[in-house]
């Protein structure tokens, strides 16, 4: 073996372990843990959004255990069959539900969970709560296991104003649920470093945070749940972890997998690329990792693996020990060892798929997705030193991404068959 192989396997190592990199810091970081009490039940909003079809509502047996606290947020551009199969749902087990006034572009209502929150919550008062009454959103497909006034009592005496939460897949039972299941865990637990990265299945926060967090929501879909992290972190609002489970549907075919990770990956290019300027220093390593190495180096990743097809061999090796030593006393699967294979798809296949759904999304919002905050706590001085740090850090990831590609191209144009054969 030449040097410079023994240098690419290096590099890919490198890149390779900084996946893992950020799990050696979980060890001094602590979620909020959720504690048991018998106080009084404090008040609160469970608010499960639902449209198009009420048989979409498929958490009724978690919801039914609070009758008192169930908000159901609906649209006020459904049918009326909707609306009376709705209504006798609310009648049979106590909820209420509020139609939420949307946004309209070209003509047409821009209907996704977050506009029918921003909605519902544009005047909390008429809901019957407080500013300070904690709101729990979530999807029509999730529930938990442990009593949600623990949750609610542990969020209040930890003195937050938003909290991401816990969530996991429900059940996992065959083998594209099951990578998901690990996937989820993992993604889980590096909450209790990036607590911002808030989960559409589920997140709590008070009344009036949440008003004014969705007040600067772009009303993008994709994305739109980290967005609400994000900008309650930059707009100074106490946020963290709470170790409190929710269990949430996930897709059971390949197929609806496929779909819904092209709207995920278009989210996280609308956050990483279209937004890299956008308060990214924050959190650097994230940065670093998504804008850098997931999107920016797409197109080094496709030459290396084609000039380099032994990169595919070494990294599926690599994966299977790091995902060994991830699970280590948790019990291994056979289905782990198609965790390489799950990872390429997403990192290699999917992406440049996702790119295109982002464009098609951006036309039909006619919006690209900016993020856009309310720095009125911010000093002008401060404003100016984050604007200065967000464009240095963007010119920087941009610059890196060239460098390293223009230095790999370089080589292989000397040294990779594949390209000289293109290029002569």
């Amino acid at each position: 073996m030449n040097d410079s192989t023994i240098l690419i396997l290096i590099t890919i190592m490198i890149v390779a372990l900084i996946d893992y990199v950020p799990r050696a810091f979980l060890l001094f970081k602590k979620a909020i843990i959720n504690k048991p009490s018998y106080t009084k039940t404090p008040q609160y909003l469970l608010m499960p959004t639902v449209y198009g079809n009420i048989s979409y509502l498929q958490n009724i047996k978690f919801l039914k255990k609070y009758p008192g606290k169930v908000l159901i947020c609906t649209s006020l551009h459904e049918t009326p069959e909707f609306y009376r199969e709705l209504r006798k749902v609310c009648r049979k087990f106590g909820f209420r539900y509020t139609k939420a006034a949307l946004p309209i572009v070209k003509g047409r209502p821009v209907k996704n969970a977050y506009t029918i929150y921003k909605g519902a919550l544009h005047n909390f008062y008429r809901l019957g709560i407080k500013r300070d009454t904690p709101c729990i959103l979530m999807d029509a497909d999730t529930y938990a296991t442990d009593n949600v006034n623990n949750l609610v009592r542990t969020f209040i005496n930890s003195g937050l104003d938003i909290a991401s939460l816990r969530c996991e897949a429900n059940n996992p039972k065959n083998i594209i649920e099951v990578l998901q299941a690990f996937e989820y865990k993992i993604a889980m637990d590096n909450r209790r470093m990036d607590p911002w990265l808030t989960s559409g299945a589920c997140n709590i926060a008070k009344a009036h945070v949440f008003q004014h967090v969705l007040s600067c929501h772009s009303n993008f879909f994709a994305g739109g749940d980290i967005e609400i992290g994000k900008l309650a972190r930059v707009m100074g609002y106490k946020i963290n972890h709470i170790d409190f489970t929710f269990y949430t549907a996930v897709p059971d075919t390949f197929k609806s997998w496929y779909m819904q990770r092209i709207i995920w990956f278009a989210g996280g290019f609308r956050h990483h690329i279209t937004n890299i300027a956008s308060y990214g220093w924050h959190h650097f390593f994230i940065l670093f990792y998504n804008s850098l190495l997931v999107y920016l180096l797409l197109p080094l990743r496709w030459i290396e693996l084609l000039n380099f097809p032994y990169t595919m061999l070494f990294l599926i090796i690599l994966s299977w020990v790091y995902t060994y030593v991830l699970i280590a006393g948790k019990g291994w699967k056979k289905e782990y060892l198609l965790l390489p294979f799950y990872s390429f798809i997403q990192s290699m296949i999917i992406i440049p798929v996702a790119f295109i759904r982002y464009v098609k999304l951006a036309w039909i919002h006619r919006s690209f997705g900016f993020l856009k905050y309310d720095l009125s706590h911010t000093t002008i001085s401060s404003r100016v030193v984050s604007s200065i740090l967000n464009i240095t850090s963007a010119i920087f990831i941009f610059f890196a991404a060239y460098s390293f590609t223009a230095s790999r191209v370089a080589y292989w144009l000397t040294n990779g068959h594949l390209m000289k054969a293109l290029f002569r």
